[in-house]
């Protein structure tokens, strides 16, 4: 009577490797989100460089420029300093007076102490935006009804580079006050509202985030998410070993993990392509260029990761493949043994390992130089290398063109 029980291991081993597959996919973007949302030096780091793009920082320079002239209102002041006949003026001298203030806007944005209160605003928010999600309701400050990100220091800092402009427009000396990262942002604007004598709204310098209304949804969110996670992180690795202990051929179901696993991150990294220009297109066309950037660089650490595991995947993928009793398999095994004694004789300068490759290579000595000299031109130009990959692509072909130096000098021993 037949043995089915293989039959029933195949068949459990390959739900595994489904299973495994697809959640795979899963506990890597859940476990990118989960650092990058909840872990503070994870969202820094996330944030950080998007202050620095010029995209970005060229937009903040609109808005917070737009938000300074209304509040100034120098229109209306230069138009009551010029007499009737002047009147004409107030205009254009109006936009020279918006563009020295954005002038002066982006030069704080594009300097170092902008960058300190990015990371600083930032910093406090996700503290406190990780407090409210734990259960302490009084740790976020919210404006309107919104959970903000509070800018307002900067703003202040800006509106010290025009200190000069704003005080001719008020008609008296404008002493600005001091604002702490961790002040009440309503608070704050009212305190420099007072100080230039001018109405200010309480979301000045605030950028909103999500509304307070929906914090306790999110902390049940979090917390079942924060479970799901580790979950995945238990299930998702037993589910290999699963499929390993009742395959019949585990290398082959190895292989099989190996693929599915590259396909599930492919299909990760495409849909992730494709919100990306979802997001991007919904912007409005001023404002695309800086979506783009803070799109790309919210993203680029779940692309970073799904790459270090497509790389492990297809190294497990290509040694079982290898491994494998396939022909051509066997034959290269053989092929490498056998280059192995060419490259130990060409470094030694024995004749150990004498054989048809080692005459072959000799043979061909000039056109693998030349192959060798044009895989790394190829490599410096067609991947973006920092310099110190730059020197290691030269010292790699150095060693190569080394060990075919000595490959070539070894006398050939007569028999």
């Amino acid at each position: 009577m037949p043995d089915h029980k293989p039959r029933w291991r195949r068949i459990l081993a390959g739900i595994c490797v489904f299973l495994f597959a697809v959640l795979l996919a899963v506990t890597v973007t859940a476990s990118w989100a989960r650092y990058t949302v909840l872990n503070e030096k994870g969202w820094v780091d996330t944030v950080k460089p998007i202050a620095s793009d010029p995209a970005v920082t060229a937009a903040l320079s609109r808005e917070i420029t737009d938000e300074l002239f209304a509040a100034l209102k120098p229109r209306q002041a230069i138009a009551d300093a010029l007499p009737r006949k002047a009147m004409f003026l107030a205009a254009p001298i109006a936009t020279g007076v918006h563009g020295f203030i954005e002038e002066r806007v982006n030069t704080i944005l594009n300097s170092p102490k902008f960058q300190q209160l990015w990371v600083s605003a930032n910093r406090i928010a996700h503290k406190r935006l990780v407090r409210a999600l734990k259960g302490d309701n009084k740790a976020l400050s919210t404006t309107n009804g919104q959970v903000v990100l509070n800018l307002v220091p900067a703003l202040n800092s800006v509106l010290g580079e025009v200190q000069g402009l704003a005080s001719n427009v008020v008609g008296k000396k404008v002493t600005l006050p001091t604002i702490k990262a961790d002040e009440v942002p309503a608070t704050a604007c009212k305190k420099i509202s007072d100080a230039l004598n001018r109405p200010l709204p309480p979301t000045c310098g605030q950028i909103a985030l999500f509304p307070a209304s929906n914090l306790t949804q999110a902390k049940r969110g979090v917390r079942a998410f924060d479970r799901g996670v580790v979950a995945l992180l238990i299930i998702t690795p037993l589910l290999a070993v699963g499929a390993l202990l009742l395959s019949v051929s585990r290398r082959r179901t190895l292989l099989q993990l190996s693929i599915g696993g590259i396909l599930a991150l492919v299909v990760v990294r495409r849909s992730t392509i494709w919100l990306q220009s979802e997001l991007i297109a919904g912007a409005r066309p001023e404002n695309k260029a800086a979506r783009t950037a803070i799109v790309h660089g919210a993203v680029h650490g779940l692309f970073t990761i799904t790459a270090w595991f497509l790389i492990g995947l297809l190294v497990i993928a290509v040694i079982a493949l290898l491994a494998g009793p396939y022909r051509w398999a066997v034959a290269l095994r053989s092929w490498v043994g056998r280059a192995g004694h060419v490259v130990a004789s060409g470094f030694s300068g024995s004749d150990e390992g004498e054989d048809s490759a080692l005459s072959w290579i000799r043979a061909h000595v000039d056109l693998l130089r030349i192959a060798g000299a044009a895989v790394a031109a190829l490599v410096v130009l067609l991947v973006s290398l920092p310099f110190w990959g730059f020197l290691i692509v030269i010292a790699v072909l150095a060693l190569y063109e080394f060990w075919l130096y000595r490959l070539n000098r070894t006398p050939t021993v007569a028999v």
